[in-house]
């Protein structure tokens, strides 16, 4: 943008300066043809070669003023072409600020949700570690319960063994049921 400001800035310096070189050589041009028309007036035997070179001057003069009235319409379309360059250069910069704000609120809106997950996911790890810790807790329960179920099976077995009990299994709809009878007593248990 500041080097098209400084193409801008050096453009309109050369358009002033052709437009000073055009009204020296209009200047040029009118004295040239006063000086024409007063050689002209007092011409004398040697005035016609004079008068031709004053015309080649002057058409000189007027090739120059047509080159640099050329050159001046090219800077002038130069100036307008830079100038819309310009303005689509500064529209550019507007919509890029508004794109960076709304990027910069999204980008907001997405770092408070990212910290909301992250405190959602630490709950998350938190619960879980309670779960990890209860389920650790009932297998160590349910190991113990195992462990107590098996000694006093053995315990079963040993006062069985004692009292000469034999087990004898009926089958019911529904249910299993286990006889146990002693030499002395009977009882029904269920398991």
């Amino acid at each position: 943008l500041k080097h098209t400001v400084e193409i801008l800035h050096e453009e309109q310096e050369r358009i002033v300066k052709v437009e000073a070189v055009k009204k020296s050589l209009e200047i040029e041009v009118k004295n040239l043809s006063v000086r024409l028309e007063e050689v002209e007036a007092n011409a004398i035997v040697g005035g016609k070669r004079i008068i031709s070179k004053l015309e080649a001057r002057m058409k000189d003069y007027e090739l120059e003023l047509d080159e640099e009235k050329r050159r001046h319409a090219e800077t002038i379309k130069i100036l307008r072409k830079k100038e819309r360059q310009v303005k689509e250069v500064m529209i550019q910069c507007e919509e890029d600020q508004k794109n960076i704000a709304l990027l910069q609120d999204s980008l907001e809106k997405t770092s408070q949700k990212v910290n909301i997950y992250k405190r959602q996911l630490a709950e998350q790890e938190g619960m879980s570690q309670q779960s990890v810790t209860r389920v650790r807790r009932f297998q160590r329960e349910l190991e113990a319960a195992e462990d107590r179920a098996d000694v006093a099976e053995s315990n079963l077995s040993l006062i069985r063994a004692k009292h000469r009990t034999f087990v004898t299994t009926s089958t019911v709809p529904g249910s299993q049921v286990y006889l146990v009878q002693e030499s002395r007593a009977v009882s029904t248990e269920r398991m």
